[in-house]
């Protein structure tokens, strides 16, 4: 009798100690916050650098070519000038003077696919073809996101500009003629990877024609031009 009523006794006081050792010893509930091997946050990805945009730079390009004369005579302005094709390079060197700024130099030869002819006098004719241009100048540049750019531009051109006259007869001959003259404008950079970028521009060339063929006569010269460049 004695031996049942121990163990009766045990039992319960066994019943008694458990739920306790359990709160003290096995939690409910885990530890807040509790992440499994499979749920675990993914770490945040790092902002993506910003892409040099200075440096020695070399570039070739190709786009819309217009050359174009005007004059005013009686309170009306007329034109006259010819489409084709420019294609060319430039070589260029950009430097930061700011965060977001950047200031370089530039110098550049293109050529062109215009070619006009005129009849003049009867039945002479004026063939007007343009030659190597050269030029160079400073550019400002902004920069616009992690890889890209606007700038605007500005400097000197000097054009070559070969003149043929033919009048059917022994009156014919052969000048070439150089424009200097000042051009400005906007373009747009975009870095791809590696140093490699696209970009687009347009700019506009006024040229001076005194003592020339041309003198009294407004002569310019606008392009729109794609290209594609390396930066070193």
């Amino acid at each position: 009798m004695k031996k049942y009523v121990a163990a009766a006794a045990l039992a319960s006081s066994l019943f008694v100690a458990l739920p306790a050792f359990a709160q003290t010893t096995l939690p409910a509930y885990p530890p807040q916050p509790y992440y499994g091997q499979e749920t675990a946050p993914e770490a945040e990805p790092e902002a993506p650098a910003e892409v040099s945009l200075s440096g020695l730079r070399v570039e070739i390009g190709a786009g819309f070519d217009r050359l174009e004369l005007s004059y005013i005579e009686d309170d009306t302005k007329y034109y006259a000038g010819a489409n084709g094709v420019r294609y060319g390079g430039e070589i260029g060197y950009d430097l930061p003077v700011s965060g977001s700024t950047l200031l370089g130099a530039y110098a550049g030869v293109t050529g062109t696919s215009v070619d006009r002819c005129d009849e003049v006098f009867g039945g002479d004719s004026l063939c007007q073809k343009p030659g190597v241009e050269f030029s160079g100048g400073v550019r400002v540049g902004f920069r616009i996101g992690q890889a890209s750019q606007l700038y605007l531009r500005g400097g000197y051109s000097n054009l070559k500009l070969e003149l043929a006259y033919e009048d059917g007869g022994l009156n014919n001959f052969t000048l070439t003629e150089k424009y200097n003259g000042f051009h400005a404008g906007v373009g747009f950079e975009h870095t791809l990877h590696d140093g490699a970028y696209l970009k687009g521009d347009v700019s506009v060339t006024g040229y001076d024609t005194s003592d020339s063929l041309y003198e009294d006569l407004t002569f310019q010269r606008t392009q729109a031009t794609f290209g594609v460049g390396f930066r070193f």
